[in-house]
């Protein structure tokens, strides 16, 4: 079951949902005085929780998450690192006892440490900040190397706050436990089906 949730791809019906929104708004707006429950609707929709989780959401819906095609004249590493959008690399910051497990595996991928697995119910998949796929560049501001041993050792035995440098693999995509997480910080209310 956790592999195909891995394998099941979410795309977002649109990206413009703040924008509809504020349409939306305009014109009941004007209705709030004839209709208790407009008023209540034009109170969700402008709070300011709401209008950050869709502009949050128009933000994601309008990147493309999918890995380019290699293609031969692309091999040469310093043309792929120019190529890299902005928000390519990214810092992780976590919190671990010494001995404490991650519930991840590393494999050597193209002479970079890429992990393979996440271990359902370990402590990376209950935070979701890693994926199958992500290249791990440092750990604490120093290289990891190429050598998935040192670095699984390096991890077990360092305890306290430790900061990941990734090339994320943008291969996963949101699953629908961390959308009814957001709906249900935002309302409080625990929803059956998004």
């Amino acid at each position: 079951a956790h592999e195909r949730l891995e394998d099941s791809k979410l795309e977002a019906v649109s990206d413009n949902n703040l924008e509809l929104v504020n349409e939306i708004l305009e014109d009941i707006t004007p209705l709030i005085n004839v209709d208790e429950n407009v008023a209540e609707l034009v109170a969700i929709l402008k709070e300011p929780h709401f209008q950050s989780l869709l502009e949050a959401h128009d933000i994601v819906a309008s990147k493309c998450y999918d890995s380019p095609p290699s293609s031969p004249e692309m091999n040469n590493s310093s043309i792929n690192n120019q190529l890299l959008p902005v928000d390519a690399i990214r810092i992780l910051g976590i919190h671990k006892r010494a001995g404490e497990p991650l519930g991840v595996t590393f494999r050597v991928e193209n002479n970079d440490l890429v992990i393979a697995r996440i271990l359902h119910g370990g402590m990376i998949d209950r935070q979701g900040l890693l994926h199958v796929g992500d290249i791990i560049k440092e750990v604490n501001g120093h290289e990891v190397g190429n050598n998935p041993k040192e670095l699984q050792e390096l991890l077990k035995n360092i305890s306290g706050s430790v900061t990941l440098k990734i090339l994320p693999s943008y291969r996963d995509t949101i699953i629908p436990q961390q959308i009814l997480h957001l709906a249900n910080c935002l309302n409080d209310v625990k929803c059956k089906d998004i």
